[in-house]
């Protein structure tokens, strides 16, 4: 699969990210979700397959850059230095230093109607990534899709990878949720989304996917 890398990209979070470490991590969870049974992801629906995603992604990544996927559950952000190995579950749940991974296969036109295996590039209409609070200030954004590449099943493959350290508050929405046992959700709002698609740092290399990427994200 090719793409399109802005190769100056390069952060340090307690640990140095570059383009071509997000780009390997891209390019392994592609592989390993290939090898995977299409019949699993006609099984289960797109937020588990984008929790998957991330979580194959936010391993992979963590070993490339010498750092540790949070050891639990709830802890914020999701990959953090090596140093944290050894934190509470309180410290864990806010840690000062790491990378915060979100994964989305994006919204699509009403009546669309597509199921696992349809690409849905031409459908999609909005991207927007979600998290449980709205204090998320540094987010690297990823964005999946069924591509295909010729075989009977199309599988899932990260399509984008997009960052930000620029968020703020105002930049994610009111938070939903908030009664019964709905899980609380706060989703992105064009101002943040907009931040998120001036920080592209790999987008694969398909002419309607960089042109809906740079419609939907304004860049």
């Amino acid at each position: 699969m090719k793409y399109t890398k802005n190769n100056t990209f390069s952060i340090n979070v307690g640990f140095v990210v570059t383009t071509n470490d997000i780009q390997n991590a891209l390019d392994q969870t592609n592989a390993l979700l290939r090898d995977l049974p299409s019949t699993l992801y006609k099984s289960i629906d797109y937020k588990t397959t984008s929790a998957m995603i991330g979580a194959i992604f936010c391993d992979t990544l963590a070993s490339l850059v010498s750092a540790i996927v949070n050891p639990i559950e709830k802890g914020h952000p999701d990959i953090i230095p090596t140093s944290g190995a050894n934190a509470t579950e309180e410290q864990l749940r806010a840690y000062p230093e790491g990378l915060e991974i979100k994964c989305t296969i994006g919204n699509i036109k009403k009546g669309a109607n597509l199921r696992a295996g349809q690409t849905r590039i031409t459908d999609l209409v909005s991207i927007s990534w979600q998290a449980h609070h709205r204090e998320v200030r540094e987010l690297l954004g990823l964005v999946w899709d069924f591509i295909d590449e010729g075989h009977q099943f199309n599988f899932p493959t990260i399509t984008g990878a997009f960052y930000s350290e620029e968020l703020i508050e105002n930049d994610w929405g009111q938070i939903s949720g908030t009664t019964g046992r709905n899980t609380k959700v706060s989703g992105m709002k064009s101002s943040g989304k907009k931040k998120m698609g001036q920080g592209w740092v790999s987008l694969i290399d398909k002419t309607d996917y960089l042109s809906k990427f740079k419609n939907l994200l304004k860049f």
